[in-house]
């Protein structure tokens, strides 16, 4: 019975799909403020970027610690991907607005232009391969 187990766990280890996963690391320019914490979320699905409820992953990160180390993303399988960050500088976990028009600084991955309007999927995302570590910049605007 024991050389069964044993087998089946050779087995399994020879012919299972090793799974390559990647990282992204970025670094966020024209910080002024360091109070806060700069909000993260990254999406995978064209249809649900930039919405609050589509992200694949968000998480929020201290400012202050965003300029020492920049932020990183780990464990990512190969596709395609967009950023968007925001920074909240007075700490109420929403992204503050009047009319519509932005109160506190934002950016996407590509450093995409903005136009009345969030920009598309298809301008903020890039392509991520397998077993890669890929460095970017988001600029603040």
């Amino acid at each position: 019975m024991a050389r069964l187990s044993i087998f089946f766990l050779f087995f399994f280890f020879i012919t299972g799909k090793k799974v390559l996963t990647s990282e992204i690391i970025f670094f966020v320019k024209n910080i002024t403020d360091n109070s806060g914490f700069i909000h993260v979320a990254l999406y995978n699905d064209p249809m649900m970027f930039p919405k609050g409820d589509g992200k694949l992953l968000g998480f929020k990160k201290k400012t202050s610690n965003v300029l020492k180390e920049g932020i990183l993303i780990k464990d990512l399988e190969m596709g395609r991907y967009a950023i968007a960050i925001f920074h909240d500088e007075n700490n109420n976990d929403k992204f503050d607005t009047f009319l519509g028009i932005p109160k506190e600084k934002f950016g996407f991955s590509n450093n995409v232009k903005v136009f009345l309007g969030p920009p598309k999927f298809s301008e903020a995302s890039f392509f991520l391969s397998d077993n890669i570590k890929l460095k970017m910049e988001i600029e603040l605007k």
